[in-house]
This record gives structure tokens, C-alpha cells and sequence, in this order.
């Protein structure tokens, strides 16, 4: 790909994703949105945002590099404005596609800044002239047009759905349709296995997600239905940006020690893991000699799972049985749980460096009224 097409969105709020219109979107040639459309964050590759005034500016340089006590946010109230704006384009942006990073655009006045995102933070190069300068701003886009998908921040394990395997969801397509209200496409997305993470499954989900996440930073969660395209049955499936720390324990993990206890009523684990080479960069660049000082940031990587159940939620209940019922069962793990641990004199603080009180409420979590 050589081109980019920009186009002028600024009055063409998204209605999918909070009514929300960057200054200028940023498309591939062959994914421009409809006229009636112009602004569709699940389509864009970029987006660019104009301040007239310099003063805007949501950061200022330093005079030096590695200047420690040099806060680098511009705390002025339009600057902090301008700042949250970027933030919330940026939650669109990242929430609407399956991405690993994201890259925009600041221009104030006749100055301009490239911006890196990912869940765990933003990376803001120093501001430029681009009057002065255009080639910076000219080579970056040049640049950009000739990154592969990887290199841009989408997703590889998300790919496009073939003919030949929608065939394989015509029974179950209506149910995957009405779970997502911006469905637009069916897609393939990879779970990796919890024991083998290279070894990872196909399931078939509607697309563009559900714009859940109104932060462009943190855990991210998406859950969604999934068509499995192992036990061709609909299942639960999630999506999110675990911390990557000494102590974490993955959820996988914990389904796998819950079962070992033979704790009863939990959902039944499917497929799980980190998903491959997905991890966030920002934390890494902090300790940089042209970063300006910035707070420890915990690294991310991107985790998947999915359940062998379709829930429920618990204020769904049809009667005041079925809600006790489901609560005492929920009790009956988180109790179950807690005499294996006193029986087997299992540490679980030292062996998980996880309070017990977390996993006792993750029994609860996971116990819902099924269909």
C-alpha cells in the first residue's frame, strides 16, 4: 500500500462510538467509509487533531533531556482539555479494532507531535515546525503508508472471515448478529491453549467489537460470543490486558487450581493464554535519555480465553428461586474452596501471592445463571 486518504470528519460525529469526531480521519484506500458515514473509528488507521492556538499544546518541552523534576503534561485548562480529548479518540480508536498499538497526530497552531499508544501508556515525541519542517511531517505518513498491518498495530490473530467458514455459522449467525449492535462482519480470532500458548484455536465473532473500554490505557476487557470452531458450539469469550508482574497469577491458571480442588459450580475453562509477542511497550522507554521523567508504568500483555458456557447476567433472574439458587452455589464453591485449603494446608498467599479474598470472589464472579 502507497496511499492514505485523509479526510475532513470534524462534523461527522461517530454514533457508534459516543457521537465522538476527530478533526481529520486517516484511511487505507480500500476502507473509506461511506459518505453518510465519514467517521468510522473501527475503519481508521489514524486520526489527526487541529488546536488553533499553540497554547493548547497538552505538553510542553523540556530545556533538557532527562530533566527529573520537568513535568512534561501541560496542565493549563485548555491544554488538559485538549489532553482528554486525544484520550477519548484514542479509547475509540483502540476499543472499536483489535490493535496492539495506535499512533495520532497533535497539531497546535503551527507546531505538531506524533503520539504511540498502547494499554500502558503514550510515547510524545518533542513538537516540530512543520511549516518549517514539512518533510516531518510528509516522511511520517510516507512511513506509515508502507508499514505492514503488524507494524501499524493491528491485531494478527484477527483476520477475516472466508465464505467457507461462515458456511460453518449459518445455524447460530442470527444469535452472534443480536449480541453485537455494530456488527458490520464476522472475523477469525486465535485463542492460544492454556498449556501451549503456540498451540491456539480459531473462533469465528462478530465485528467491530463492543466499544466497552473509555480508556485508552489499562486492562481493556471485551467480552463477547464465539462461535468455536473446535466444538462448533457458541461460547464465552474474553479479551484483555492483564499486568505481566512477579505474582499475577493467569486466569487460566486459576481455573486449572480450582479445578485441582475439586471446587464445585465454577464455569467450565475453555481455551486461554498470552496471546504471542503481545505485550506493551511504553514502560520500556521511560528510562530513555531523551525521556522526560515518568512514573514506574506496570507492563501489559495481551491475554484471550474463552468459557465452555454462555452466561447469563445475574439481574436476569426470572424468579427469587433462581436467584438464591445461584447465589447459594456461588457460596457453596467459595466454602468448598475453602476447606480443601484448610485440609490440604495449602498457603495460597505463598504459593499464588494471591489473597485468599481474591479468589473467593472469583468464585462468585464465575458462578452465574447459564443458558
Amino acid at each position: 500500500m502507497d496511499k492514505l486518504v485523509l479526510v475532513d470528519t470534524h462534523a461527522n460525529p461517530d454514533t457508534q462510538r459516543d457521537s465522538l469526531a476527530p478533526d481529520i480521519s486517516v484511511y487505507a484506500p480500500d476502507n473509506v467509509p461511506d459518505a453518510d458515514a465519514k467517521t468510522d473509528f473501527s475503519k481508521m488507521e489514524l486520526f489527526v487533531e487541529f488546536k488553533f492556538a499553540e497554547i493548547s499544546d497538552p505538553f510542553h518541552d523540556p530545556l533538557q533531556a532527562r530533566a527529573e523534576s520537568f513535568r512534561f503534561e501541560n496542565d493549563s485548562e485548555v491544554s488538559q482539555l485538549n489532553r482528554g480529548q486525544l484520550c477519548s479518540y484514542t479509547a475509540a480508536h483502540a476499543g472499536s479494532q483489535f490493535r496492539v498499538h495506535t499512533f495520532t497526530l497533535s497539531i497546535c497552531g503551527r507546531f505538531a507531535r506524533f503520539i504511540r499508544w498502547d494499554r500502558s501508556g503514550a510515547t510524545v515525541t518533542q513538537s516540530f515546525d512543520y511549516i518549517k519542517e514539512p518533510h516531518t511531517l510528509a516522511s511520517f505518513f510516507w512511513r506509515y503508508a508502507h508499514l505492514n498491518q503488524s507494524q501499524r498495530g493491528y491485531d494478527a490473530s484477527v483476520s477475516p472471515a472466508s465464505p467457507e467458514d461462515l458456511q460453518q455459522i449459518q445455524h447460530v449467525e442470527h444469535r452472534l448478529r443480536k449480541d453485537n449492535p455494530a456488527h458490520r462482519e464476522f472475523r477469525i480470532i486465535m485463542v492460544p491453549d492454556r498449556d501451549d500458548p503456540k498451540v491456539e484455536t480459531p473462533f469465528i465473532i462478530s465485528f467491530p467489537p463492543k466499544y466497552t473500554a473509555r480508556s485508552p490505557f489499562g486492562r481493556a476487557t471485551r467480552p463477547m460470543l464465539a462461535f468455536s470452531m473446535e466444538t462448533r458450539e457458541v461460547v464465552f469469550l474474553k479479551d484483555y490486558w492483564r499486568a505481566d508482574v512477579d505474582g499475577m497469577m493467569k486466569e487460566g491458571k486459576i481455573y486449572a487450581l480450582l479445578e485441582s480442588k475439586g471446587v464445585p459450580n465454577i464455569a467450565p475453562f475453555g481455551k486461554g493464554n498470552d496471546v504471542r509477542h503481545h505485550a506493551t511497550l511504553t514502560h520500556t522507554l521511560r528510562n530513555e535519555n531523551w525521556a522526560c521523567w515518568s512514573r514506574d508504568m506496570v507492563p501489559l500483555s495481551q491475554y484471550r480465553m474463552s468459557l465452555d458456557v454462555v452466561a447469563l447476567l445475574l439481574t436476569s433472574f426470572k424468579s427469587s428461586r433462581e436467584f438464591v439458587s445461584a447465589i447459594a452455589d456461588a457460596m457453596t464453591g467459595k466454602t468448598s474452596f475453602a476447606d480443601s485449603d484448610l485440609n490440604t494446608n495449602l498457603s495460597l498467599p505463598q504459593h499464588t501471592n494471591m489473597p485468599i479474598s481474591t479468589l473467593m470472589s472469583f468464585i462468585v464472579t464465575s458462578v452465574q445463571i447459564t443458558s
